[in-house]
């Protein structure tokens, strides 16, 4: 019986802290809940949401392109988004080449010259939105690059372009936004571009324009890719253009390159691929020549013979040495000054005035010591400063008699 009473008041317990500890936690435990509630409304959204790039076909923003993609949609045209060349392929060994259009949106440079090549040989209508020069070269070698545009209020989003071209596309649309500057594109201006069919061209000097396309016109570039934006599809001709270059086919292909693109081996090359293969044996060669050299040079030929050096130097030997190096410095004032201490010294030892003494001071004790003139020993103790190496040679003689002459006396 009274293990039963000891059980029952144990599970009473366990109640009571359990209760007591999720009272005492419950601040965290709803925070720890409603983050899980986020992430996971925030990765259902995700999954199959809009990508939120530049021109994407799914993104509702300004810089996006859903607003063109749904007009396709509803004038029969059926738009598929792709992000790699293999499935781009694909949908258009699927739909038929001759059914079928390319609308390539390289933002990133992503795609190699063969890769372009592959697209550029299937022969489907190919639009390009402001591509490279590298990306021309491969899928529209006869249009090139001229540069940023240069037309009047270019980063004002309200210029416009007129078409001035023979293309009906172009014909139709009349005129187009010129300038980027409200950011729904992706760039911070337009491009320009060369060919053999140019519309909305900047000057007649200059024949390139926002609108390029081959003879055959099966190949359109697109400098201003903002036109395709939700923010600017519905001014100007910009619908007109936008629909009339993508709705050529019944099926369209939004490409936008990605990572997908990029082949296996484009990472950071390895040091033994960067190495040229010369270096390896030349390299080996180098080294056995290396340790021939040292082998050879380095051998001994003897035990060592011990040397002593000299510990006495000569007073002579020394000051000849300073003198030399001062020659070679041209220190000639450093020179004089030396000198002229060392003189100092010596006369205010002989003539007992201390080491506190100036150089003043010495000239009057020396001048009253052996009687001669004060402003000629000044002369020569105090202002005399040779800059020369023959104005040294002479104040030195004349500083050297001077002082035998106080001394002597």
């Amino acid at each position: 019986m009274s293990v039963a009473v000891d059980a029952g008041t144990a599970a009473v317990d366990w109640k009571l802290r359990f209760r007591t500890g999720l009272h005492r936690r419950r601040f965290w435990l709803i925070a720890g809940s409603l983050f899980l509630a986020v992430a996971v409304i925030g990765v259902v959204l995700g999954v199959g949401g809009s990508s939120g790039g530049v021109l994407a076909p799914d993104n509702p923003a300004p810089e996006g392109a859903r607003a063109a993609v749904q007009v396709l949609k509803h004038q029969g045209v059926g738009v598929q988004a792709t992000d790699s060349l293999d499935a781009t392929l694909a949908a258009i060994r699927s739909s038929g080449a001759d059914k079928t259009t390319v609308l390539l949106y390289d933002r990133n440079a992503l795609l190699s010259g063969v890769q372009l090549g592959r697209l550029a040989s299937t022969g489907t209508v190919l639009v390009l939105v402001e591509p490279g020069p590298l990306t021309l070269l491969g899928a529209a070698p006869e249009i090139s690059l001229a540069g940023a545009s240069d037309l009047p209020g270019r980063t004002d989003p309200g210029s416009t372009a007129a078409a001035d071209c023979g293309n009906a596309d172009a014909t139709a649309a009349g005129r187009i936004d010129a300038g980027n500057g409200n950011g729904a594109g992706s760039a911070d201006s337009s491009k320009l571009y060369r060919g053999p069919v140019v519309c909305f061209a900047d000057s007649a000097a200059r024949p390139a324009g926002l609108f390029a396309a081959t003879a055959d016109g099966r190949t359109m570039v697109l400098g201003n890719g903002s036109v395709l934006s939700n923010a600017r599809l519905d001014r100007n001709g910009n619908a007109a253009l936008a629909f009339r270059t993508l709705g050529k086919t019944p099926n369209l292909l939004w490409y936008v390159p990605s990572v997908k693109d990029l082949p296996a081996s484009s990472g950071p090359a390895d040091l033994s691929r960067l190495t040229p293969a010369w270096l390896v044996p030349a390299g080996g060669w180098l080294l056995i020549v290396a340790v021939i050299a040292m082998l050879w040079k380095g051998r001994r030929d003897g035990p060592l013979v011990p040397e002593p050096l000299p510990v006495v130097v000569p007073a002579a030997e020394t000051a000849a040495g300073r003198a030399r190096l001062y020659q070679d410095a041209h220190a000639t004032e450093l020179a004089a000054a030396t000198l002229c201490a060392g003189a100092l010294t010596r006369l205010a030892r002989h003539l007992r005035l201390g080491t506190a003494a100036t150089a003043d001071d010495v000239a009057s004790a020396a001048s009253r010591h052996a009687g001669l003139p004060l402003a000629a020993l000044q002369e020569v103790l105090v202002h005399a400063r040779p800059t020369t190496d023959s104005a040294l040679l002479r104040w030195a003689g004349e500083l050297d008699a001077l002082e035998k002459e106080i001394t002597s006396r």
